[in-house]
């Protein structure tokens, strides 16, 4: 419907008839919406780490695991309604794996992480991510293995080796075990990233999106203790505000959003994205943390996502070539 307004709506534009043709020629292209609902999604992850950190530093980050995950599942509920509920009792395994283990492993991971982390730190980590999707989309035979991403990998991992080496101090915590659980994280949501399309085009995306939120609520539960309910009712109204923009924009809007490109676009092209993260994490983290990114995070970070541009760029550069000669 959107897209359909949009495109009404340029018959009494002031441009000329050859750029609304254009422009209506994009809009009707079949990888316009998927790219464009990529990208949002991704940008919108750029912020959020920040929000983890804050979230995570003044609640801990074992209350913050609990009171996010049922905040998730508290906003997902009534959305059902809409999307609807059914899912065949032959999907239940695969639904409860992607939410308890690879929704809730990514978040689990991502909330501790940022909690030893500083966010430029975390945000650096997180550049790892498509290089994960693209070896478990090889491991799978969804891909081939290429020299490019051969390479790519390993210049990944040398960048990352040079994280650890002393490029992820600054956040106030155990930077290595915070590193560690972070590059768990990015693991779980390559896993979720790579296993969800099924269920997404069998159900769609908004439905699976709801669904592998409100699931990770049960595996949080672990986490409560005696003292969280006190710890939510004295939270400050920017932690409130930084909650409730996680549940509804942060998870089940850009999720969705994730979901819904992700049955479109190949698992190389949907993890390419993510080196977009990388930059906005260090930026927000400034402007909202006041915490700087050091020049070893900063160098680390870009050795990796030169990896994955080696990875993504060579093997089109590969196949173009394969096609032309």
């Amino acid at each position: 419907m959107f897209q359909t307004l949009i495109m009404a709506s340029m018959h009494d534009s002031p441009l000329t008839n050859g750029a609304k043709a254009a422009f209506i020629e994009i809009m009707k292209s079949t990888l316009f919406w998927p790219v464009t609902a990529l990208v949002t999604a991704v940008l919108i992850w750029g912020i959020v780490p920040s929000m983890i950190r804050s979230l995570a530093l003044a609640t801990g980050p074992s209350d913050s695991v609990f009171i996010r995950m049922w905040a998730n599942a508290i906003c997902s509920l009534p959305l059902l309604f809409f999307s609807g509920w059914r899912i065949e009792r032959s999907d239940w395994l695969r639904m409860v794996f992607l939410g308890c283990a690879c929704n809730f492993g990514y978040y689990l991971g991502s909330i501790y992480g940022f909690a030893n982390l500083s966010a430029g730190a975390g945000g650096m980590l997180y550049a790892t991510n498509p290089l994960m999707i693209v070896g478990l989309a090889v491991a799978l035979g969804q891909e081939k293995l290429s020299l490019p991403v051969i390479l790519g990998m390993a210049i990944s991992f040398a960048g990352t080796v040079y994280l650890f080496s002393g490029g992820l101090g600054g956040g106030g915590g155990n930077p290595v075990f915070g590193g560690l659980v972070m590059l768990g994280a990015c693991f779980s949501w390559a896993l979720y990233a790579t296993f969800v399309k099924p269920m997404v085009r069998k159900y769609g995306p908004l439905r699976v999106t709801l669904y592998t939120t409100m699931l990770p609520a049960i595996p949080a539960t672990l986490f409560l203790n005696a003292g969280t309910a006190s710890i939510f009712t004295h939270l400050s109204v920017r932690s409130l505000w930084e909650l409730g923009l996680m549940a509804a924009v942060g998870t089940i809007f850009s999720v969705n959003l994730w979901n819904y490109a992700a049955i479109h676009l190949k698992p190389s092209s949907t993890g390419a994205s993510l080196y977009l993260i990388p930059p906005g994490v260090a930026l927000f983290g400034y402007v909202v943390l006041q915490e700087t990114t050091g020049p070893q995070t900063l160098i680390g970070g870009f050795i990796i996502m030169i990896g994955v541009a080696v990875a993504e760029f060579g093997k089109s550069f590969t196949a173009l070539k394969a096609r032309t000669t």
